[in-house]
């Protein structure tokens, strides 16, 4: 009796060992995803669980774009030592529809090929895909960006069809996690990192718009990360270069800046990523790594922050990621001891960020180099000594990777050793990235983003009988879009064919004297009837009156004025500009001054497909020139500019166009 009991339990053990390494989606469809997680879990030894925790980035190797890892041994094998959580992609490891389908394949089946491991686990394969300013799929559909999706009036059926056509073309290229949609609420016009990414600066509409925006990601079963918790609206340093500091009790936290992360919460978000933000009247003072210095952590690595008040007051159950944690709030900023040692600062920053209940680790280093793969297999080994040493809970460890593999279940992504066809998934993805459709939504939606403010003199639309218009761009490159437009208006008899147009620019970043403003172009802008002069406002430097932008636009205004023209403003990023150049004749918000060096007919690389355009420049135009009706509102409050008594600009506490205001036909 009691060796039949013995063989039973043999057995039965062999039978648990073979369960806890099936790879799937071919768990039982009875069990659940955290359950089944949790067996997983049991399987595997701390280096795959900490492994787990990590997303690293390969942008480059010794200063070349990775495009291929077959080419790149060193990280193929790098990438085998552990097996990590998944890895962030960028524009420097993207080419084309066919290179970075292949690249993704190529870099879930080297993971694939890992020997030793208790259990395959697939990547979280992650990019920052946006839409707007913040792309990475540049042979894709660039959508007109956050707030742009704010000023139409159908803005939940909008932001919900920009998810599902990101969303479509991350998934026919093999990302399945996407880091976005930005929920920030843009309080501070100043905010020189979030502007046009964010929807408004309501609260209630940033909700609604960041989960209509999910829900188009889903569609595609892609992973959405709502970020920057607490949020990064109401800030006027850019964390990749400095730590900002937010002075707001909790009480007002939650009215503005949590209203959104509370919704997302409310309606099933999945993941949430940090923001390196202090809050000194919230948080808990720290002494920093100098043993000197006091100060307050990043709400990445707080534990106020992410365990009380986003796991416990909040009730997020969801895998929590890190904003990249090379950046300069957290990379460089000497608040854990260890500053000489980038290894061992980077492991007590990582303590620090795992016992406040963080999930994934982003980007502690690019692995870039011989150094950097070294530095990973330090950074693991350390992050090991501390749970050993109990200054980590084993727990904890095991809570997140348990939310880790729950997610990657959630979302089919621990699929089974069939190896995909890849074939057919380049095949796919030339034909859905960057397609006429999706572009073809995009333009229309930018259309109904464009937002006339003031229209003196019946300005717009302006006379196709119009002889001579001067377009002043940003940059030489702005020429690009603005050409084509020019060209389809003069094609469908907006702008006559013997019109005589000047295309300049007044920027110039590579010379000595960033101001192009020669005599010739001041000459040609003072004999046009009208000026169209492009404007870009990005935290406070379009107050700057030493600024090329400021001297640039104010001169062509003073010029087309003192020679009886008409000027009109069009503003191609924050709206905020509207209050500065008040001169105008007209003034046109656009909200999106990237992606003008793009020709909108340039082809993707499969000649399928066109590029990562801007199309919302073309909507304004296209608007100034009358094919278009303006139908946008103003998605956020515009405040007044005052002057100080030294000359200098600053935004006031009055509003000189209201949220909502915009002029329609």
């Amino acid at each position: 009796m009691k060796s039949k009991f013995s063989r039973m339990l043999s057995v039965l053990l062999v039978l648990s060992i073979l369960i806890g390494s099936f790879v799937l989606t071919g768990y039982s469809s009875s069990q659940e995803p955290e359950a089944r997680a949790k067996q997983i879990v049991q399987t595997m030894t701390l280096d795959e669980k900490i492994s787990q925790m990590i997303i690293p980035s390969i942008r480059t190797w010794n200063e070349e774009n990775i495009t291929d890892i077959n080419a790149v041994p060193q990280i193929s094998e790098a990438l085998r030592r552990h097996q990590y959580g998944g890895l962030c992609l960028f524009r420097h490891n993207i080419t084309g529809n066919e290179q970075i389908t292949r690249l993704l394949h190529d870099l879930q089946e080297n993971n694939r090929n890992i020997e030793g491991v208790s259990t395959h686990i697939p990547y979280l394969t992650s990019v920052d895909e946006e839409g707007g300013i913040v792309i990475r799929l540049t042979s894709g559909t660039r959508m007109t960006g956050n707030m742009a999706i704010g000023a139409t009036s159908d803005a939940e059926n909008n932001a919900e069809i920009t998810g599902m056509i990101i969303g479509e073309e991350m998934s026919a290229v093999g990302f399945n996690t996407d880091f976005a949609p930005d929920i920030d609420v843009n309080s501070d016009p100043n905010n020189p990192v979030i502007g046009t990414r964010s929807f408004s600066d309501d609260p209630n509409t940033v909700a609604a718009l960041g989960i209509s925006y999910v829900k188009g990601l889903e569609k595609s079963n892609i992973i959405a990360a709502y970020k920057h918790f607490p949020g990064h609206g109401d800030t006027d340093v850019d964390s990749h270069i400095g730590t900002p500091s937010v002075e707001k009790t909790y009480d007002e936290l939650k009215e503005t800046e949590l209203v959104p992360f509370k919704a997302a919460i409310d309606a099933g978000a999945d993941m949430i990523m940090t923001a390196h933000i202090t809050y000194p009247l919230i948080d808990e003072e720290k002494t920093f790594g100098d043993g000197v210095t006091k100060g307050f952590y990043p709400a990445t690595m707080s534990h106020k922050m992410i365990t009380d008040i986003l796991r416990t007051d909040l009730g997020f159950n969801g895998v929590v990621v890190t904003d990249a944690l090379e950046m300069d709030a957290i990379g460089n900023s000497g608040i854990v001891p260890g500053g000489t040692n980038y290894v061992e600062y980077s492991v007590n920053i990582a303590k620090e960020v795992i016992n406040s209940d963080v999930d994934l680790l982003l980007i502690p280093l690019d692995m870039k180099n011989e150094e950097a793969i070294a530095f990973y297999d330090g950074y693991i080994s350390g992050i090991a000594s501390k749970v050993e040493s109990g200054e980590i809970s084993q727990d904890t460890i095991d809570e997140s990777v348990t939310r880790i593999l729950t997610l990657k279940l959630k979302y089919g992504i621990m699929y089974d050793d069939e190896t995909p066809d890849i074939e057919k998934k380049v095949a796919d993805s030339i034909t859905t990235v960057g397609s006429r459709e999706h572009h073809d939504a995009e333009i229309k939606m930018a259309r109904e983003a464009i937002t006339v403010v003031k229209n003196e003199g019946n300005t717009l639309p302006v006379s196709k009988d119009t002889k001579n218009i001067f377009v002043l761009g940003r940059q030489s490159t702005d020429a690009n879009t603005l050409q084509y437009v020019v060209n389809e208006l003069k094609k469908n008899n907006y702008i006559a064919d013997d019109a005589n147009i000047n295309i300049d620019y007044y920027y110039d970043s590579s010379a000595d004297v960033q101001l192009h403003y020669p005599d010739d172009m001041k000459e040609k802008i003072s004999s046009s009837d009208i000026v169209i002069g492009l404007s870009y406002a990005n935290n406070n430097s379009a107050l700057d009156k030493e600024n090329p932008q400021y001297i640039g636009v104010s001169s062509a205004i003073e010029d087309t004025h003192a020679a009886g023209g008409k000027f009109i403003l069009l503003s191609s990023n924050l709206p905020y500009d509207a209050a500065i150049f008040t001169d105008a004749d007209a003034i046109v918000l656009a909200y999106m001054g990237f992606g003008l060096g793009t020709d909108p007919t340039e082809k993707t690389d499969s000649g399928t497909g066109m590029k990562a355009m801007n199309a919302n420049i073309i909507a304004a135009m296209e608007t100034i020139f009358g094919a278009n009706k303006p139908q946008g509102h103003l998605p956020v409050n515009v405040p007044e500019v005052k002057e100080n008594s030294d000359g200098t600009l600053i935004y006031g506490d009055t509003y000189l166009y209201n949220r909502g205001f915009g002029i329609t036909d």
